[in-house]
C-alpha cells in the first residue's frame, strides 16, 4: 500500500478506504496515460546508437586487431583439441579411417587459413585518380575522391571502396571488389569445417562424457608385509589420469562450434543469396527501397548488375581466362573479373568490363 501511495500520490489514510477495484482503475489510467505519450523512436534510436558509433570510430582499429587475434587463437584452439582428443580416439579405432579424416580435415583447414589470410592482406580496392577516369564526374562528399558505380565510402577506413560490401571487424578490413571472394570462401569453409567436426566429433564427445572418473580405481594401493597391510609409497604409484579436463575442453569446443556454425551458417546463406542476385550488402538495402517503389508503381525493379544466378557466381569467383570451378575448391590467388570501375549493363552489352 505504501508503494501505491507514493506512486499515485495518495495519502496513507485514504488508502484504507479505497477498494481494490478503485486502485486497479487508477493503475489502468496511469498505464493508459503512459501509452499515449508521443515517443520519437528515431531520436531514441540515435541516442542509443551514438555511443556505439563513437566507440567504433575511435577504437575500430584496435578492436579489429583484437578480433583478428581472436580468430587465429580460435583456429589454433579447435585444431589443437582435434589433434589431442580426436586423433587418438580414431587411431584406436582404425588407422585407415584416421588417415582419411586427417587428409580431408587438413584440406578444409588449408582453405580456411588461406582465404582468411588473403582476405586480411588483400586491399579491397580503391578508386583511381580522377585523371585516369575523366568520364566519371561523381565525387565523394566525405573524402572528395572520384566515385565510380557501386563505390561507397567507409567511415571506419575513411576512404572510398570499389564495389564495397561492408566493413568487417573480424578482418580489420573492408570487404570490396578484390577480397570479397576470399571473405566468402573463408566463411564457407569454416561452416564446412564445423559440420565436419560435428559429424566426426560426436562419437568423441560421447566417449569422453560416458567414461567418467568414477570408473577408475578408488582408494590407494597397499601391500602385505607378512603381518599387516601397509600403503605403498606415493612415488611407487602412477596416479590414474583424470578425464575431467578432457571433458571440459570437449564441451567447450562443442559450444564454440555450435555458435560459430549458427552465426556463420546464416551469414553464408545470406551472402549466397546476395551473390545469386548480383548484389552487395549495401546494394541490397538500396535495392529494397527501389523494389518497393516499383511495386507501388505496378512495375518490376530490374537490377542492372544481375546476369542470372549462374553467371553471377562465375563473375564472383573470377572464372574467366580458362579458370574452372577447381579454383573454388583449392587455394588460388587469381584476381576477380573486371577492375571494379566499369560494369556491363543488360541493356548495353557493348560496354563490357569483364575480360
Amino acid at each position: 500500500m505504501r508503494i501505491i501511495s507514493k506512486l499515485f500520490f495518495v495519502p496513507n489514510f485514504v488508502i484504507s478506504k479505497i477498494t481494490r477495484k478503485q486502485i486497479w482503475k487508477k493503475v489502468r489510467q496511469k498505464i493508459g496515460n503512459i501509452s499515449h505519450l508521443s515517443i520519437d523512436w528515431d531520436d531514441l534510436t540515435d541516442r542509443f546508437i551514438e555511443p556505439i558509433i563513437w566507440v567504433v570510430d575511435h577504437f575500430a582499429d584496435s578492436l579489429g586487431k583484437i578480433f583478428v587475434s581472436l580468430v587465429w587463437l580460435l583456429i589454433l584452439f579447435v585444431v589443437g583439441v582435434a589433434y589431442w582428443i580426436g586423433l587418438t580416439f580414431y587411431w584406436n579405432i582404425s588407422a585407415e579411417l584416421t588417415v582419411a579424416l586427417v587428409i580431408f580435415g587438413h584440406w578444409i583447414l588449408l582453405n580456411v587459413v588461406f582465404h582468411y589470410y588473403m582476405a586480411l592482406i588483400t586491399p579491397p580496392g580503391l578508386p583511381p585518380d580522377a585523371e585516369q577516369i575523366p568520364h566519371i564526374k561523381a565525387r565523394c562528399k566525405k573524402c572528395q575522391s572520384v566515385k565510380p558505380e557501386r563505390t561507397h565510402h567507409c567511415s571506419i577506413c575513411r576512404k572510398c571502396i570499389v564495389r564495397m560490401d561492408h566493413h568487417c571487424p573480424w578482418l580489420n578490413n573492408c570487404v570490396g571488389h578484390f577480397n570479397h571472394r576470399y571473405f566468402f570462401l573463408f566463411m564457407a569453409y569454416v561452416v564446412l569445417g564445423m559440420i565436419f567436426l560435428f559429424i566426426f566429433g560426436a562419437p568423441v564427445i560421447i566417449n569422453e562424457l560416458s567414461n567418467s572418473d568414477a570408473s577408475e580405481p578408488i582408494g590407494y594401493p597397499v601391500f602385505h608385509n607378512g603381518s599387516h597391510l601397509l600403503p605403498k609409497q606415493v612415488e611407487e604409484v602412477t596416479p590414474p589420469r583424470s578425464r575431467s579436463l578432457r571433458r571440459a575442453v570437449s564441451v567447450t569446443v562443442s559450444i564454440l562450434c555450435a555458435g560459430i556454425l549458427a552465426a556463420l551458417g546464416a551469414l553464408v546463406g545470406w551472402h549466397a543469396r546476395l551473390i545469386s542476385r548480383g548484389e552487395t550488402s549495401i546494394e541490397n538495402l538500396t535495392n529494397k527501397d527501389d523494389r518497393e517503389a516499383k511495386r507501388l508503381e505496378g512495375s518490376t525493379f530490374i537490377n542492372p548488375y544481375d546476369y542470372g544466378s549462374y553467371e553471377n557466381w562465375r563473375i564472383f569467383f573470377g572464372l574467366s581466362e580458362g579458370r574452372t570451378w577447381w579454383c573454388v575448391f583449392f587455394p588460388s590467388v587469381h584476381p576477380p573479373r573486371g577492375d571494379g570501375i566499369s560494369w556491363c549493363f543488360k541493356n548495353d552489352l557493348t560496354h563490357v568490363s569483364y575480360k
